[in-house]
């Protein structure tokens, strides 16, 4: 499957305007469907992001607008994608809502980061068309978009998004079995979860931790992913030799690691108190940040 000539938005904030400058600088015609006045304007922004990096190449960027109903987004759309604020009430009923104007063969994909495809497209009649699709932020500087299914969605669905996907210079990875979060979700929430609480310990201030992840650990993931690093680590043994020495060290920590499965006051309040400590970093630049991490990339080899 190319990648379609017309594709839906619903939903722009900065997920569903990054989707649509992705399509929209692959050569797409984009309708959104947002009432906020700012919406065409973020994505239209998002895509002078995205081709200041080369996203697109030498394609010759398709078009961004707002479509005042549902169905005049929807119209001839072969990609549709929800990227609604994460409620299932909210998501539910745009996707009910999309039952009688869906063209044939139009992929229904939601940016859900921790909703299930199954209860998301439960009793729609486009249910075997529809799928997870979930990006990284900003989505058109981040390649790896998590892909999952339900029990419904037809393989012929997953094959043509991946295939779509790909052309679109990214890089999918299907997620086998639902999962809440997904993978990329579910790894931050535990690195969070121990983030927060060492810091609300006082054992390292945030912009100190920032710095162990971001000029430490985090440098060989952008390598080699976080088992690779290890088994880099290990030496000509691999993960195999990884494991087998340091399985009791690991345990020891992982017996001290914050078992908390949600903030109290008393935690929450002593976060707040060490965030105010931490240097400036609120309100980075999106294209800044999308240059930053394009430059990562290619300095990774990616």
């Amino acid at each position: 499957m190319s990648i379609p000539d017309r594709v839906a938005v619903i939903g722009a904030g900065e997920i569903g305007s990054g989707w649509a400058a992705l399509f929209a600088a692959h050569g797409s015609h984009v309708r959104l469907l947002d009432p906020a006045r700012r919406a065409i304007d973020r994505a239209r922004s998002a895509l002078d992001c995205a081709r200041r990096i080369g996203v697109g190449g030498d394609t010759k960027p398709g078009s961004i607008r707002i479509s005042r109903t549902l169905a005049g987004a929807l119209d001839g759309a072969g990609w549709v994608q929800e990227s609604l604020p994460e409620s299932e009430a909210l998501k539910r009923g745009a996707l009910a809502a999309m039952d009688d104007a869906l063209a044939d063969g139009a992929i229904v994909a939601s940016s859900t980061s921790a909703m299930l495809a199954s209860t998301l497209g439960k009793d729609r009649p486009f249910a075997d068309r529809f799928l997870i699709a979930h990006p990284l932020q900003p989505v058109y500087a981040v390649r790896i978009v998590e892909l999952c299914a339900s029990p419904e969605t037809s393989a012929d669905t997953m094959s043509r998004a991946v295939d779509v996907l790909r052309a679109l210079g990214r890089e999918p990875v299907v997620v086998r079995g639902e999962l809440p979060g997904l993978v990329a979700n579910r790894l931050t929430a535990a690195l969070l979860r121990e983030a927060f609480e060492l810091v609300a310990a006082g054992a390292v201030t945030a912009d100190e931790l920032d710095a162990i992840v971001a000029r430490g650990v985090a440098t060989g993931w952008t390598a080699a992913g976080a088992l690779g690093t290890e088994a880099v680590g290990a030496g000509a043994g691999g993960l195999a030799l990884f494991v087998e020495r340091f399985a009791d060290p690991l345990a020891e920590i992982w017996r001290s690691l914050a078992q908390w499965t949600e903030l109290d006051d008393a935690r929450r309040a002593a976060l707040l108190a060490r965030f105010a400590e931490m240097r400036a970093s609120d309100g980075r630049d999106e294209c800044e940040w999308a240059e930053t991490l394009a430059r990562i990339e290619r300095s990774a080899g990616g």
